[in-house]
């Protein structure tokens, strides 16, 4: 089954579940429903989790994402795979008192169970302890409006040592055997050395052939720790000196606001379609194929300082004026979300993948003026 949040939810996700006969509940319904030990669960955000422990409190799809949502647990269970990498679980409270002097700069700071980039700082060093704290704690207050406790914890905070190196998403899922499938990789970009967003991810053919061994043999090692069926997950991995880390586990979902998609665009590999079939894609032959364009996808997104509901309207046309070749374009149309658009695109430059980066939006954004109706 699918148990969607209707707000922001993908097309290709909709038509899959029409075309394969899939039922849907809904995340803000109140219908029960059961799960035996050969279900198969698929969600398009991480809000449609305290539906499933509604329903299905003890079954294992509920336990292991209740653990792995948390970082800090998430953390502990890779612990023998990474004995020396650092983390602390504190309260926002004592992140904002506690001294800097014993911490192992550079490091990340965001909360225990998060969606997107909000409330992640990365820290060079003692000098920007303060500022980020403070950054951090104005970001949290700002999206208590936004997004739910059960999305964003707004308490626990964990502080976790920076990887450096690469950093991969992975959506893909463990079979009815617990045999990992990969169904897309991506690299993602950074405008600076300090930017956490979630702007710019993108695929090809060498970037895939480049770190697929590594990749699987890490989700092979997770398998064998999770020791869970037929589960589907977005991964954030860091390729460091000690090969892949795991930064992140977000459950029972691919990657948020539909950008999954981007590997039907990308390599004709419907990610839904393949875990609720238990189809494994012939990545040897897909990688045969001359075509080694970028495929990416770009998330444009409001600081949280601006509110969508104070947005009069956004110039969506003129941003696409931005692209060469726009694979598809996704307004984003839900009031408790700051997306605006989902844009899929195709490149054969790096340099236009750079230059969309660093789109400044303001441009494109009018908010509304007081006394006048939206």
């Amino acid at each position: 089954m699918f148990i969607i949040k209707k707000e922001n939810v993908s097309p290709m996700l909709m038509e899959t579940a029409q075309r394969l006969h899939i039922p849907i509940i809904e995340e803000d319904g109140e219908e029960p429903f059961e799960l035996n030990q050969h279900s198969r669960v698929l969600t398009n955000s991480e809000a449609c989790l305290q539906r499933l422990s509604e329903s299905a409190p003890q079954h294992p799809f509920t336990l292991v994402s209740q653990m792995v949502k948390q970082k800090a647990v998430f953390r502990a269970m890779l612990s023998d795979l990474f004995p020396d990498y650092y983390f602390q679980l504190v309260s926002l409270q004592e992140l904002r008192s506690m001294s800097k002097e014993i911490l192992p700069f550079p490091l990340v700071i965001k909360p225990n169970k998060g969606y997107s980039s909000v409330g992640v700082k990365l820290v060079q060093d003692r000098s920007e302890w303060d500022r980020s704290v403070a950054e951090l704690y104005s970001e949290l207050t700002l999206s208590r409006g936004v997004y739910s406790e059960s999305v964003v914890d707004q308490d626990e905070i964990i502080i976790e040592k920076w990887i450096e190196g690469e950093e991969y998403a992975v959506d893909c899922y463990f079979d009815h055997e617990g045999k990992p499938v990969i169904l897309n990789i991506l690299k993602r970009m950074f405008a600076t050395s300090t930017d956490t967003s979630d702007r710019m991810y993108y695929t090809s053919t060498s970037i895939v052939s480049d770190v697929f061994a590594e990749v699987e043999e890490f989700l092979q090692k997770l398998s064998e720790t999770l020791e869970i069926k037929n589960y589907p997950f977005h991964l954030e991995l860091r390729h460091s000196e000690a090969g892949m880390m795991a930064i992140e586990l977000n459950p029972l979902r691919f990657a948020g606001a539909g950008t999954t998609d981007i590997s039907t665009h990308a390599y004709g590999i419907n990610g839904a379609e393949a875990y609720m079939l238990n189809e494994r894609p012939d990545w040897l032959e897909i990688l045969k194929r001359s075509d080694d364009r970028v495929y990416g996808f770009c998330c444009m997104e409001l600081p949280v300082d601006i509110m969508k509901q104070d947005l009069h309207s956004f110039d969506h046309e003129a941003l696409k004026e931005r692209f060469t070749d726009i694979l598809e374009y996704r307004n984003v149309e839900s009031s408790d979300d700051q997306m605006l658009s989902v844009v899929f695109f195709r490149t054969s430059s790096m340099e236009e993948v750079h230059d969309l980066l660093h789109v400044e939006l303001n441009p494109y954004i009018i908010e509304k003026k007081e006394g006048v109706p939206s």
